[in-house]
């Protein structure tokens, strides 16, 4: 689209009251529909059609809107799955080493755990120990009460 002047350029609403020159906000459908051929400028064939697209167009939004939900939840399956399964080698538990690390003020969420099971395991074996640590004090000293459980401490006793 070439506009020549800035006048031409402007795109003024319909309705205007022409004796005080103010805008009278209306809906204008041209902005409406620009909008909708910009978010479907990839579908193709009869999709391209004005209302078939605009149909497609507010399905495919609320897909979308549904599955931010659906994808939140899956990350943090993932999530716990790993961490489940980095402690499950280490013969601990997860649910038990997040309990722990809350209760000794280590503020580590989902995330940042499975990210270090994945990519750093030595480290998540360190911190699992100090949950384990943690966990196998009795109940009276802020630990769980756990019997002996999780990688070997032999390593923090010893600091």
């Amino acid at each position: 689209m070439v506009f020549l002047t800035r006048l031409l350029a402007k795109r003024s609403h319909m309705h205007t009251n022409t004796f005080f020159g103010k805008e009278v906000p209306s809906y204008d459908r041209y902005w409406n529909r620009r909008r909708m051929y910009q978010q479907a400028a990839h579908f193709y064939g009869r999709f391209r059609n004005t209302k078939l697209a605009m149909r497609v167009w507010y399905r495919s939004l609320t897909y979308q809107s549904e599955m931010r939900t659906i994808r939140k939840r899956d990350v943090k399956e993932l999530w716990d799955t790993r961490i489940e399964g980095a402690c499950q080698e280490l013969n601990y538990n997860g649910w038990h080493m997040r309990d722990a690390l809350s209760r000794l003020g280590v503020h580590l969420d989902r995330k940042v755990l499975a990210n270090m099971a994945v990519t750093e395991p030595r480290t998540f074996r360190a911190v699992t120990a100090i949950a384990a640590n943690k966990s196998m004090e009795p109940l009276e000293e802020g630990g769980l009460g756990l019997r002996k459980c999780g990688p070997s401490t032999q390593i923090l006793s010893k600091l």
